[in-house]
């Protein structure tokens, strides 16, 4: 099994919640064509037991931790494959041809060509936060990406540990694992980033795997963070928002996309269980942020960011006590790119 690299306390620690009936889903009643072939194909669970396959190891998950997304089956959407810039991180991930100084065309909110590219001279890696059962991982695999270019953090390393037997790939899977906690790390280096640190000696294939989160620093060239500022208020997502940069690659062009929650209405809006707040975006709150972010880092951080707002995929959810469902929510997708 891939090593798991501690890293502070124990991505995003959660708190207790209670079982609600509300986010558990017995059946699964229509699984995305993509999600089977992934089972058929990478994993090799006959066409007839994926569904069955899918619910024992959905159990043993919501075993683990009783997460809405598992409860709804949400995992099985595949997500970072459907965000637009999908083919951008693929192009950047896959095997190139041209080995020396690759460049690759940049992409915009809409999966369009942006009229920008970059060209990176450091090794191309991808670090999933947050990444639960690392379903995108293996899609990411399945498409073409060699897993060792591959990191996940979560704060479960029981969904680390469940995710070879959801696939059935501890043989083959070699993308290493931290299991971590971003809002503990050290505040004191927040501010302290270096944009000149050499990216030298990192070999996504043939390095060792390093001992800790702090040697992946500067060296992330793709950040993928799906439902996760929306967790926290404006003060949170600035402090963990500098830590992802800190993983960042100081080349231009380095990435950072997801999905969240965002609202029409940006605020703050009650938490989960309604303990404390979470901050909602709309684009310009959205641009606002990272500006804040490079101008407290200094040292010449600028990012180029864009954004798109629809109401897709909200339904009538209900996540840990929160309705997501408000008037003025919407569904944000985005990409942040080191300029």
């Amino acid at each position: 099994m891939t090593e798991n690299i501690p890293f502070g306390s124990a991505t995003f620690a959660p708190k207790k919640v209670d079982f609600c009936e509300s986010w558990y889903n017995p059946d699964i009643n229509d699984l995305p064509v993509e999600t089977r072939d992934l089972f058929e194909q990478y994993s090799s669970v006959p066409a007839e037991d994926v569904v069955d396959h899918i619910q024992k190891m959905r159990s043993r998950a919501f075993s683990i931790y009783p997460y809405p997304c598992i409860g709804q089956l949400r995992f099985l959407n595949l997500s970072l494959s459907r965000h637009p810039l999908y083919p951008e991180v693929l192009a950047r991930l896959r095997p190139q041809i041209d080995l020396e100084a690759p460049r690759f065309e940049s992409l915009n909110i809409s999966g369009k060509s942006s009229g920008i590219s970059y060209v990176h001279s450091s090794p191309q890696v991808l670090l999933d936060l947050g990444c639960c059962l690392a379903q995108d991982l293996r899609k990411l695999v399945f498409d073409g990406v060699p897993s060792e270019k591959l990191y996940g953090l979560d704060v479960e390393e029981g969904f680390i540990d469940l995710s070879y037997d959801l696939f059935n790939d501890h043989a083959t899977f070699k993308s290493q694992f931290v299991i971590a906690d971003m809002l503990l790390a050290d505040d004191s280096r927040d501010s302290a980033l270096d944009a000149d640190s050499s990216t030298d000696g990192l070999s996504a294939v043939s390095t060792p795997a390093p001992t800790s989160l702090t040697l992946l620093e500067n060296r992330i060239s793709v950040v993928v963070a799906n439902s996760i500022f929306h967790l926290y208020n404006y003060a949170d997502q600035l402090r963990l928002a500098k830590r992802v940069v800190r993983l960042l690659s100081p080349e231009r062009g380095s990435l950072i996309l997801g999905r969240q929650v965002g609202s029409s209405q940006p605020g703050e809006y009650n938490a989960v269980n309604n303990q404390g707040t979470r901050y909602a975006h709309d684009a310009t709150s959205f641009r606002r942020f990272w500006d804040q972010v490079a101008e407290d880092i200094s040292g010449g951080c600028k990012f180029r960011v864009e954004t798109v707002l629809d109401e897709e995929e909200l339904g009538d959810n209900k996540s840990q006590g929160q309705n997501w469902s408000e008037p003025n929510i919407r569904r944000m997708r985005f990409g942040v790119w080191r300029e």
